[in-house]
């Protein structure tokens, strides 16, 4: 039989994380870069399907989801 040996885990304190003000303006700037490719690419959305968005938007959305799964929707026959 084996001998079980007890495991200690050691207990650190916790490190300190100090935040500077250039880390908060790099911060901000990659917020604001990633805001306007967001915008960028809802804008390009609107121009695409614009008409289509008014009209049936959670359709759209259904479809772009099946689409990204691999889904394809087949219709069920009846066997009345």
């Amino acid at each position: 039989m084996q001998r079980q040996r007890k495991v200690r885990m050691i207990r650190l304190n916790p490190t300190r994380i100090e935040l500077r003000i250039e880390d908060l303006s790099e911060f901000a700037d990659i917020k604001n870069h990633y805001e306007a490719i967001k915008k960028a690419k809802e804008e390009k959305q609107k121009t695409l399907y614009g008409p289509l968005l008014n009209s049936n938007t959670s359709k759209i959305k259904q479809e772009a989801v099946q689409e990204r799964i691999g889904y394809i929707p087949r219709p069920r026959h009846s066997s009345q």
